[in-house]
């Protein structure tokens, strides 16, 4: 027998089996809705939404074709950043780095 094998009783018979390993927690989710992510802007949202600069209407056009923005891309830093260039007062360390909420999560 298996060192690693522990012997139990199913139904009367008895059998070997693996234990159950046990399981890791999940990594908390990273993923919010396209709303969700426009949300953390706070109060700069609709100047960034309405911004025609060619930079920034880029950025928000990559994001509103998605069907959810991943908070872990390693390009999320760097649209972000853009957005920031362009004068809008944001905190992208907390667009970033904040719990995702329940109610942020996509459908």
């Amino acid at each position: 027998m298996d060192d690693r094998m522990i012997e139990t009783t199913i139904g009367g018979a008895t059998v070997r089996v693996f234990p159950e390993l046990p399981v890791n927690p999940s990594a908390p989710p990273r993923r919010i809705s396209v709303g969700a992510f426009f949300d953390r802007f706070g109060a700069a949202k609709w100047a960034i939404l309405a911004d025609e600069s060619a930079q920034v209407r880029a950025v928000v056009r990559d994001a509103s074709v998605r069907q959810w923005i991943d908070l872990a891309n390693p390009d999320l830093p760097a649209g972000l950043a853009i957005i920031h260039a362009a004068g809008h007062a944001i905190d992208a360390d907390a667009i970033v780095n904040s719990t995702v909420l329940d109610s942020e999560r996509p459908a």
